[in-house]
């Protein structure tokens, strides 16, 4: 259902009011916190949708096989660390992949025996409540400001500031060509790139002004 739609539906509503208590309801539609908790799921709703729309496009890790240096950095850490998106999987989607075998939390001291330690798990990706919390909570208001990503990697930060921010721009500065790919292909789809966009560039070639 689009705006137009939506607002024809929302009349014919209203007009079968009674008069007697059309004040009434009114008044709750423009005080009632209702509809914010309502509005607060649905943009969470949208960031669930672009984070299944990611997790078919990518492997379990999501990391991609140019990424070569990122590869290169978690082999150089001391424990044994496995990628794990939290854009892409909350806690309890964690779990279940363990428990189905295509991922697990620990990893074998010696080889063929019960000695067992937990894995480091690292994440490129704020989750959904997470960004939901740094835009409303951490972040000042950001109308009439640019936002910029570097490094905007699957785009989390701006599907995010889309949603729960007004800052008139919001660019993703990605040196990954794939990702960039990845994330023109999810603004486009949910209809983001009246205020957002992501270039394809490393960050020292590009300049954008703060306002």
């Amino acid at each position: 259902m689009n705006f137009s739609e939506a607002r024809a539906e929302v009349m014919q509503l209203l007009n079968r009011v009674d008069p007697r208590d059309l004040q009434k309801v009114l008044n709750w539609i423009r005080t009632s916190d209702q509809l914010d908790e309502l509005l607060s799921d649905n943009r969470k709703v949208i960031l669930q949708n672009i984070s299944e729309h990611l997790r078919v496009r990518l492997p379990p890790e999501a990391m991609l096989p140019s990424e070569t240096t990122a590869y290169s950095k978690m082999q150089q850490r001391i424990r044994p660390t496995l990628h794990v998106d939290g854009f892409l999987y909350d806690e309890d989607q964690v779990d279940a992949l363990c428990e189905e075998g295509t991922m697990s939390r620990s990893y074998c001291l010696s080889c063929g025996s019960y000695r067992t330690a937990p894995l480091d798990f690292l994440s490129h990706s704020f989750s959904v409540s997470e960004l939901q919390f740094l835009f409303e909570n951490v972040l000042p208001d950001l109308s009439g400001r640019t936002l910029v990503d570097v490094g905007s990697r699957l785009g989390a930060v701006l599907y995010g500031g889309h949603v729960f921010s007004s800052a008139s721009r919001l660019v993703g500065l990605e040196i990954n060509e794939e990702f960039v790919k990845l994330q023109q292909e999810v603004l486009n789809k949910y209809k983001m790139t009246d205020r957002t966009q992501v270039t394809h560039t490393h960050t020292h070639t590009l300049q954008y002004n703060m306002l």
